[in-house]
């Protein structure tokens, strides 16, 4: 080693004395014989394999373990007969947002799980207007719910009837017309399931609701819905129709703008996007497929309120409006659809008595929401003076229905009945009186504070009192006498006017999903009965360690955490209001209100993210680039 290095230091002073200075580094690489790190042996390679080994391990052991698959895919013992230790069955009735929330989290070793439901698989509904018209497929938004949860038991069928005191559901399994093999309907024996009973222990009620038509005629036989993925290929294969009628030499000029007439009927989220998704279609596509006809093309948006998105944000109401005129989208705001017929809309404006048609080939209604049919039998064998709230199953803060046991519901099907501050005013008076300072005559600002921290996981109307400074807004409304204290009716006063703050929860995927979440948590922590814990001891023990940290005060009562909404508007542009999403930190930063084409990769982003597979990714990517390359598919089928 010492001859080698008097060697070395030889060479570098010869080749520097030679070639200069430089040569000093070559001498030396040379002699070491060192190269440079190729990408998989670098630290970067190293720890995406480690993150990547991990991921993967950690869901074999959740797999294997917590989540283990179902031994067999069949009901037995329909009515809970057999003697014997068993788990609790919980039925789940539905495969939207808040069913896939529940089952994504609840304990399968707890409970014996059974999903129930006509359809057999989960639907991406917020991309349901990109599927309309064929910038992505029909697969790309749908999977099964034995392949996303296969420690699930699944039956397909639909539930008729519940008899809530012997807790059982009636089920049965109704034809489908619109499952056609070809243009002919072929009468095979492949469907021919019988009408059963079941018993539960638990029920969670989670089947949605279906569109309200408001009683408008013609709405049923002539306008297209958009909930299921059989609407959206009705309204993709209607819109093909639409233009090779448009197109036949055979049609009058007057015929042809009438077929190339289209009418959405709702400014809402899916009313607007799906407008947004048909003038992309018509400006990107069909215009290089019918040229002579684009110039005939009609959009028009109908809303009875005074502007579309009226839910989000006014700027981006009025930023959506003025963005429809570039996409050619008319919109009729203050307008009401009397009557839906083949070929005309009738319409009234507000404040007017006039009627008038739109000439129209097709209608979408995207509109309004009532009960399903098995929810109606629900309230009414609970009885209508409990079950009193038409909009769906009336439920406490927990999520559990009114007026019988063991049952729970949530998303669209159901609505949370909050405690109202002004029926308990005698006794939230001498509370608050308390508080405060007990000389004063009356509940002082400091007392009024204490109350409105004190009582709001009791009353949410005053959780946004107790985190900011609004109480002190409401206080000096209410003290109308200015003398720094609030006397019995002017407390009773600012009780009602915070009592007017609760706002039903919107019919959003967002809420649907928090309170399946929120459900499965709940019944994750109920206790296993002894001799039941599934797993072995040692699992059984790190779930109770687990729950116990991360839920130290046990289940509160469910809360909604807004995350924000987007909306498409078209030509590679979308909305966002984040009003009232993290903790308000974008709106204290000017930040809550976004447009433009940098929202839109937002929008796609967040829902590539939300596919629940990567199986759906990959396709969603895929039809993404088809589409920007290749153009939509306008073929019918």
């Amino acid at each position: 080693k010492r001859s080698r290095d008097l060697f070395e230091e030889a060479m570098l002073r010869n080749s520097s004395r030679l070639f200069g200075a430089n040569s000093r580094s070559l001498v030396r690489q040379m002699s070491t014989g060192s190269k440079k790190k190729s990408f998989f042996g670098s630290w970067t390679f190293k720890l995406g394999a480690v993150a990547a080994v991990g991921f993967g391990a950690s869901i074999a052991i959740d797999r294997s373990i917590f989540h283990p698959k179902i031994e067999s895919e069949i009901v037995d013992d329909l009515m809970l007969k057999k003697g014997g230790l068993r788990r609790e069955r919980i039925i789940v009735l539905g495969t939207g947002w808040a069913s896939v929330g529940f089952l994504a989290r609840i304990d399968p070793t707890r409970y014996e799980v059974i999903c129930v439901s006509p359809r057999n698989y989960f639907l991406m509904t917020p991309l349901l207007p990109s599927v309309t018209v064929g910038t992505i497929e029909p697969r790309t938004v749908v999977e099964s719910v034995r392949t996303l949860f296969p420690w699930v038991k699944f039956v397909e069928a639909e539930c008729s009837a519940m008899d809530h005191k012997n807790k059982t559901l009636t089920l049965v399994t109704k034809t489908n017309g619109d499952s056609k093999s070809s243009s002919r309907v072929v009468q095979d024996s492949a469907k021919s399931r019988p009408e059963f009973n079941m018993a539960y222990d638990k029920l969670v009620v989670a089947v949605g609701a279906e569109n309200n038509t408001f009683n408008t005629p013609g709405v049923q036989q002539h306008a297209h819905f958009l909930k299921e993925i059989s609407d959206a290929r009705r309204i993709r294969s209607a819109i093909t129709d639409a233009f090779e009628s448009a197109a036949n030499p055979g049609q009058s000029d007057e015929e042809r703008r009438r077929l190339l007439n289209f009418v959405v009927v709702g400014g809402g989220p899916t009313g607007v996007e799906f407008a947004a998704e048909l003038a992309d279609l018509v400006h990107e596509d069909l215009k290089h497929s019918f040229p002579q006809l684009k110039g005939m093309v009609t959009i028009r948006l109908v809303e009875a309120m005074e502007t579309v998105l009226s839910m989000f944000d006014k700027k981006i109401s009025d930023y959506t409006v003025e963005h429809f005129k570039t996409e050619k989208i008319e919109v009729l705001a203050n307008t009401f659809v009397k009557s839906v017929n083949a070929d005309h809309v009738m319409i009234q404006k507000k404040g007017s008595k006039t009627i008038e048609p739109i000439p129209s080939s097709v209608v979408v209604w995207a509109t309004g929401i009532k009960c399903r049919p098995i929810v109606d039998a629900i309230r009414k064998s609970i009885g209508l003076d409990v079950q009193n709230n038409f909009r769906g199953l009336v439920t406490d803060r927990f999520l559990k229905v009114k007026g019988c046991d063991g049952v729970y519901s949530l998303g669209d099907c159901a609505t949370i009945e909050n405690k109202q501050l002004s029926k308990d005013v005698e006794e939230l008076y001498k509370g608050a009186f308390e508080l405060g300072n007990p000389k004063a005559k009356g509940v002082t600002i400091d007392g009024f504070r204490k109350f409105a921290a004190s009582k709001a996981t009791e009353y949410p109307q005053l959780g946004f009192l107790a985190t900011t400074d609004a109480s002190e807004a409401e206080f000096s409304k209410a003290d109308k006498n200015k003398d720094g204290v609030l006397e019995m009716h002017e407390f009773k006063t600012a009780l009602t006017a915070i009592d007017r703050t609760l706002k039903i929860l919107p019919a959003t995927a967002q809420v649907a999903a928090q309170e399946g979440k929120y459900l499965a948590k709940q019944f994750n922590q109920h206790p296993i009965p002894e001799g039941l814990q599934d797993g072995g001891s040692m699992v059984q023990s790190l779930r109770q360690q687990y729950n116990a940290l991360k839920y130290p005060n046990g289940v509160e009562p469910f809360k909604y955490n807004h995350m924000g909404s987007l909306a498409y508007i078209g030509g590679d542009h979308a909305t966002a209001d984040m009003n009232g999403a993290m903790s308000n930190v974008l709106e204290k930063l000017g930040l809550s209100v976004a447009t433009g084409k940098g929202v839109f990769l937002l929008w796609r982003s967040f829902y590539l993210s939300e596919s629940f597979t990567t199986r759906t990714k990959l396709l969603l990517l895929m039809d993404w680039i088809r589409c920007k390359s290749f153009g939509r598919d306008i073929s019918r089928y």
